[in-house]
């Protein structure tokens, strides 16, 4: 409710022509006060003169002056009001009143027949004069008429659903279905009460499923830096490994090193004592000689004395020569390259065992991680989140979308009648290839050609367009397959092929080494033609029991394996024939 000081500057400043402060207030001999143009207007409008408020007729229109007392009293309140009244000013994005004079207040209530807005202080003025309908305050008033009968929208029409006037029931809406607008808007209410239900579960589903996957991931991010954490821990390890059979290795060469240096002081020692008996005899044998005393020399050296060559210490010299001979190419190239053949056997398999991994790491769980999540499952099926990730409907569509590589034709492996494109994509029967290599080992007897790909992990997985082909061959072999044999190879020699003639288009080819699988499958009909299964892909090796054995890794060599290729024909009415290498087709 509005104050006493509201009160009195309602009923005693305000006109009850314009509702607005009086400007130039003039008194009527009636007594009461209205604006200068304000009662001027209405006299205007009016053939005789009468009071705005008590209809009192005045005859002719009486000239009207100032009052001026009056007038103080206005500015008086209105100074007042300025200074110290409660007042709540429109701010930008709030309804004003359309009475007030700058400032503006905000407006409390807006009036459906004058489509206007009142504040406080001029609604209870509004109140007093007229009964009129008043809800919340709201702008845009000239929407609420109708532009063409400019009239209150009042009701709805349901058949063309939209609002409309009375008068729009007997012009364009004869015949239709309308409802107070009331009515429609508690009805329209229900329905997005319920849609706006619907949204706050999907807001708790999304919500939870935000929480899921932070929280999978988090703990994804703990398990990833605890698993670095010991794949670090298990390569140190190694390289200490390493380190120590390096310090062992140096010890026993500086050893057998140490033993030779012993071995030779030792002949060494001997040596130098025979030179100094033999130097002492020398010299007492050319006293002897130089002496001219015959008896001497003729009774104390016999005509038959000799020097004796076969001192006892002159066979370790022997010994010892040769082995001083040796010891460059032990100690520099025996030790040597041992070491480096070994080395380098060992540093070519971990070099494989860690591409490998790597490949495997990177791979194995890039198509299963939407799958494992049951909250990007629940987004995903939810209409108001777009599908990032489409679920495979059979085996065929994983495949498609997980395993798919590009391969290229190695023209090196293809035997003399059979051509490889340009691009290296078609393979055809006829001519000879025309690209030859040194170290080219092409298929002898063999209408076959590899790939240039290997792979020695994972899943692959590709196709080939086989439909221009009377009688072909598709398959994988391992990488170091004989290439002279006569008949086609079988999986004991290390290869998984599938040779037909049925007319099929495209054939897809797929390979699980880990599983040690080979599957075949015909595109247009989606159906599996043929799988091999326990494929013997892997292989150990002694080289490999012994790198397992110094380093702790895995005794298994896993040799790559190439996608192989052919076509059979009678050189006659098979030539022309071809193979083509066909884009994965993504579903």
């Amino acid at each position: 409710m509005a104050s006493a000081c509201s009160i009195l500057y309602e009923e005693q400043v305000l006109c009850s022509i314009c509702l607005g402060e009086f400007k130039e207030p003039v008194s009527t001999p009636c007594g009461h006060n209205f604006c200068k143009d304000c009662i001027t207007l209405y006299w205007n409008s009016q053939d005789n003169a009468q009071c705005p408020l008590c209809k009192r007729k005045l005859g002719n229109k009486p000239k009207l002056k100032v009052n001026t007392e009056f007038r103080d009293v206005v500015e008086h309140f209105n100074r007042m009001r300025a200074q110290g009244g409660p007042k709540i000013v429109a701010q930008p994005g709030e309804v004003p009143c359309d009475v007030c004079t700058k400032p503006k207040l905000k407006a409390h209530k807006t009036c459906l027949v004058c489509l206007a807005s009142y504040c406080e202080p001029h609604l209870e003025s509004h109140q007093n004069l007229k009964k009129h309908k008043l809800i919340d305050p709201v702008s845009n008033l000239e929407d609420r008429v109708c532009k063409k009968h400019d009239k209150m929208l009042e009701l709805f029409c349901r058949t063309d659903q939209q609002c409309v006037c009375m008068m729009c029931l007997n012009d364009d809406h004869t015949g239709h279905e309308a409802v107070p607008l009331e009515r429609a808007f508690k009805e329209r209410r229900d329905v997005y009460e319920n849609v706006t239900s619907e949204m706050k579960k999907s807001e708790i589903s999304k919500s939870e499923s935000v929480k899921n996957i932070k929280c999978f991931v988090e703990k994804s991010r703990e398990t990833t830096a605890d698993e670095i954490r010991e794949i670090v821990q298990i390569l140190t390890s190694f390289v200490a490994s390493v380190q120590k059979y390096q310090g062992e290795l140096v010890e026993a060469i500086e050893q057998k090193q140490k033993d030779i240096e012993k071995q030779a002081e030792d002949q060494t020692t001997l040596l130098e004592q025979d030179i100094s008996d033999v130097r002492r005899l020398r010299c007492d044998v050319e006293q002897f000689i130089q002496s001219e005393d015959y008896l001497f020399l003729l009774q104390n050296f016999p005509l038959n004395v000799t020097f004796d060559n076969t001192h006892p210490t002159d066979q370790p010299t022997d010994s010892i020569l040769r082995m001083t001979q040796d010891i460059p190419d032990i100690g520099q190239h025996g030790h040597i390259e041992m070491v480096k053949k070994s080395v380098g056997q060992i540093e070519e398999t971990l070099r494989n065992e860690m591409e490998m991994l790597i490949q495997k790491v990177g791979s194995s769980d890039s198509c299963d991680a939407p799958t494992q999540s049951h909250a990007v499952e629940n987004m995903t099926a939810n209409n108001f989140l777009p599908e990032r990730w489409r679920q495979p409907q059979d085996e065929l569509m994983m495949i498609q979308q997980c395993n798919a590589v590009d391969l290229t034709l190695d023209p090196y492996t293809a035997s003399n009648w059979l051509r490889v494109s340009d691009d290296g994509k078609r393979l055809t029967v006829g001519g000879h290839q025309q690209i030859f290599s040194f170290f080219a080992r092409p298929f002898k007897y063999l209408p076959y050609i590899l790939a240039k790909e290997g792979f020695s992990s994972g899943r692959f997985y590709y196709e080939v367009q086989v439909s221009s082909c009377k009688r072909w061959l598709l398959g994988v072999t391992k990488e170091f397959i004989n290439r002279e044999i006569y008949f086609e190879p079988t999986p004991e020699d290390g290869a998984w092929i599938l040779n037909t003639q049925n007319q099929i288009q495209t054939v897809r080819v797929f390979v699980n080494y880990e599983e040690g699988k080979v599957s075949f499958y015909d595109v247009e009909a989606r159906s599996e033609i043929y799988t091999f299964t326990g494929c013997a892909f892997k292989e150990t090796t002694p080289l490999r029991s012994f790198i397992s054995s110094v380093a702790g890794i895995s005794s298994i060599h896993r040799p790559k394996l190439y996608p192989v290729f052919g076509i059979y024909n009678n050189y006659i009415n098979y030539y022309g024939d071809s193979l083509v290498i066909t884009p994965v087709s993504k579903p």
